[in-house]
C-alpha cells in the first residue's frame, strides 16, 4: 500500500490482532462505498501436511498453504486489484474500501464484530465482496456462477456421556466412552425433515433445467408443492452433500474427549455437535428435538454451547445493482453459464454484515461440490489458474460497479505483476 501512495489504517483490538483498512476515494458520494473483505486467519493446522503448512509452497501449478482457499487468496485477489486501481489511476465513482481482519476463525470478536462496534464510522459501506459462492464449471454444458447471498445459522451442543470411572483392567458395563459412541449412533441416524428456504427455491429452480431425465424428473417432485412428493425427492436429492446443506438442517461431531489416562476409564466422556441450520428454523426446537432422542436416559445430557443470534438476517436476493455486475461479470467470462444467488453451508462475516444492513455476496473461486475439499484440512491448496480465474471474475464486478467500466482481462498486467 506504501509502494502505491495508499493510506492505510491499522485498527488494534488488543495485542497480537489487527485489521488493516484502506480506501480509494470515489468521485460520487452519494454512492454508497463497495467494501472487499477477507480474514487474515485461519483454521488450525489438521495432521498430516505434506508441505509446511504456514508458507506458500508452489507446485504442479498449484498453492499449498494454510488459508489458500480460506481466506489468504481473496486477501491476495482483493490487494492486487486495490493496488491495481491506483496504479491505473481508474476512475472510480464510488469509494472502494479494503479491508483484512482477525479472529473471523474464532467469531470475529477481535476483528468484523469488533470493528463494527468501534471503528464502524471508518468503514460504512452499503455493499461489500466476501469470501464463499464460487463457479461451478461444467465443460459440456451450463457453468453456474454461484454467488453465496445466505448462510446457515451456526450452533455449538455438547453432548455428555456419565459413566462408571475404573481402572482399565476392570470395565464395567456403565463405560462412559461406550455410552457416547451409542449416542453419536442415534444422532447419526436422526434425519430432520427437508425444509425449502426462499433461496433454495430460487437455486433449485434455477438449476432444475440443467439436469439429466432423472435428475429433472426429482426436482420436478422437489418443486412440485406437494408435501409428500416433495419430501420423498428430498431424500434422494439429499445423498449428496451439497444439496442436504441447502434442504436441511445437519449436525457433525467435531471433538471427542474422555479421560487423559490409558490406564483408567473415565467417569464422562464429551462430544461437541456442529449444527448448520437453515434460515428459518428455531434454534430451540431444534435442540429440544436433539434432547428427545435420549428421553428417559439420564446417562446422556445436552447442552447447547453456542446459540445462532436471532432473528437471522435476511437473504440477499439478487434484485440489487451489485447483483447486476456479478451476472455481467459471469456473461463475459463464464460462456454459458447462469448466476444464481445462493446458501452457503458455512458460516462467516458475511452474516454481521447483513446484520448491519450491507448488501453482502461471496464469489470464489471455481469449485466443485461434489469433488474432494481441502478447505480447514491437509494439504490446502488453491491452483494458480483458479486464483487467475478468480482475480478477473472479482476484478470486472468491481470495474463494472465501482467505474462503470470492462475489467481489462485480456492485460496479464494486474496477475503477473502481483
Amino acid at each position: 500500500l506504501n509502494k502505491y501512495g495508499i493510506d492505510w489504517d491499522i485498527l488494534i483490538p488488543r495485542k497480537n490482532r489487527a485489521n488493516l483498512l484502506a480506501r480509494l476515494k470515489g468521485s460520487d458520494p452519494e454512492l454508497e462505498p463497495l467494501l472487499l473483505i477477507s480474514h487474515l486467519d485461519t483454521a488450525s493446522a489438521a495432521a498430516n501436511w505434506t508441505y509446511p503448512p504456514y508458507k506458500a509452497t508452489v507446485e504442479d501449478g498449484k498453492i499449498y498453504g494454510l488459508g489458500a482457499t480460506d481466506a489468504k487468496n481473496y486477501t491476495a485477489v482483493y490487494l492486487a486489484l486495490f493496488t491495481w486501481l491506483k496504479e491505473q489511476q481508474v476512475p472510480l465513482k464510488r469509494d472502494v474500501i479494503f479491508l483484512a481482519t482477525s479472529g473471523e476463525e474464532v467469531g470475529s470478536d477481535t476483528g468484523l464484530k469488533w470493528l463494527a462496534s468501534n471503528h464502524w464510522d471508518k468503514i460504512k459501506p452499503g455493499f461489500a465482496l466476501n469470501e464463499g459462492g464460487g463457479i461451478i464449471v461444467d465443460k459440456d454444458g451450463v457453468s453456474i456462477v454461484f454467488a453465496e447471498a445466505s448462510t446457515k445459522m451456526y450452533m455449538d451442543i455438547k453432548v455428555t456421556a456419565y459413566g462408571v470411572a475404573t481402572h482399565a483392567a476392570m470395565p464395567t458395563e456403565n463405560n462412559a466412552v461406550y455410552r457416547l459412541s451409542q449416542a453419536l449412533s442415534k444422532i447419526a441416524a436422526y434425519n430432520p425433515p427437508a425444509r425449502m428456504t426462499p433461496t433454495a427455491l430460487k437455486f433449485f429452480k434455477t438449476i432444475a433445467p440443467l439436469q439429466d431425465e432423472d435428475g429433472r424428473t426429482t426436482m420436478h417432485f422437489l418443486l412440485s408443492g406437494n408435501e409428500k412428493n416433495s419430501q420423498m425427492a428430498a431424500e434422494i436429492i439429499a445423498i449428496d452433500p451439497f444439496f442436504r446443506s441447502q434442504l436441511k438442517d445437519t449436525v457433525n461431531p467435531t471433538v471427542i474427549s474422555s479421560g487423559n489416562d490409558a490406564g483408567t476409564s473415565g467417569g464422562e466422556a464429551i462430544a461437541v455437535l456442529n449444527a448448520r441450520l437453515l434460515p428459518g428454523t428455531d434454534p430451540d426446537a431444534f435442540f429440544d428435538d436433539l434432547k428427545s432422542l435420549f428421553e428417559g436416559d439420564e446417562s446422556i445430557s445436552l447442552e447447547i454451547i453456542e446459540k445462532p443470534q436471532m432473528p437471522f438476517p435476511e437473504p440477499m436476493d439478487g434484485s440489487d445493482e451489485l447483483f447486476v455486475s456479478i451476472e455481467k461479470a459471469g456473461n463475459r467470462l463464464v460462456p454459458h453459464s447462469i448466476t444464481v444467488p445462493g446458501m452457503s453451508p458455512a458460516s462467516g462475516d458475511s452474516e454481521f454484515l447483513r446484520r448491519l444492513g450491507v448488501i453482502t455476496y461471496g464469489l470464489g473461486p471455481n469449485m466443485d461440490p461434489t469433488g474432494e475439499n481441502r478447505t480447514h484440512a491437509a494439504d490446502e491448496f488453491i491452483s494458480l489458474q483458479d486464483l487467475s480465474d478468480q482475480l478477473k471474475f472479482v476484478g470486472s464486478v468491481v470495474y463494472d460497479f465501482a467505474a462503470g467500466q470492462e475489467f481489462p482481462i485480456n492485460d496479464a498486467a494486474p496477475a503477473a505483476k502481483k
